[in-house]
């Protein structure tokens, strides 16, 4: 895939001692931060492989993924204050501004396992500006966004969120385009994740998993 140098790849991730509270049920800590780690591992090495020569941002509050981040080639954004998802990607959104990009392309650092098929389809999306292009995750949060310009709409991640944001971008006057993505549609977050879709992880992925 031929990289657009108008064009972020924004990941947020979290400190992995902090991450994936809500599969305590069935992981203990020490699996919960190895899975979170590779997963977030497995998403820059996704883009580095589909997208060889794409700008990447992580923003994150964390100095371990910081320099995971740079070992991958990416900028890191640490975040300021910031205490949700929504808060930290509205930083990384006028950091691209500043640094005139013109589109930012937002994924999760624990998609289960995409495809670079379904991320040339998102970004041969037209994007007008302005325009909001999003791939629903299968809960309806939001598991895919570009955004353009980076600060078209404010973000409305947690629960659902892919109805907020396309109710942000009505409000706005923004044109909205929803493509749901078979590869994209699928993350790991609660226990039902997990074991549901465990065959399909990558083999180095299940591997964290004690079961």
């Amino acid at each position: 895939m031929k990289a657009d140098p108008s064009l972020l790849f924004v990941i947020p991730m979290k400190d992995p001692a902090r991450s994936k509270t809500r599969l305590k049920p069935v992981l203990s800590h020490p699996v919960r931060m190895r899975l979170a780690m590779a997963l977030f591992r497995h998403t820059l090495t996704f883009i580095r492989k589909a997208c060889p020569e794409g700008q990447i941002l992580v923003v994150t509050a964390s100095p371990v993924i910081a320099d995971v981040a740079r070992i991958f080639g990416a900028c890191v954004l640490m975040e300021e204050g910031s205490y949700h998802l929504s808060e930290a990607l509205e930083q990384a959104a006028s950091w691209a501004e500043h640094q005139d990009f013109r589109s930012i392309c937002i994924l999760p650092a624990d998609l289960a396992d995409p495809k670079s098929g379904d991320l040339e389809t998102l970004l041969d999306v037209e994007r007008g500006n302005p325009s909001v292009i999003l791939s629903p995750a299968h809960d309806g949060g939001t598991n895919a966004l570009v955004a353009t310009p980076p600060k078209a709409i404010p973000f409305r991640y947690g629960y659902r969120s892919a109805v907020a944001h396309e109710r942000q971008a009505e409000t706005r006057g923004v044109a909205f385009t929803r493509l749901p993505l078979a590869s994209f549609a699928q993350d790991i977050d609660v226990a039902s994740d997990l074991h549901l879709r465990l065959a399909e992880l990558p083999k180095r992925l299940r591997q964290v998993d004690p079961s």
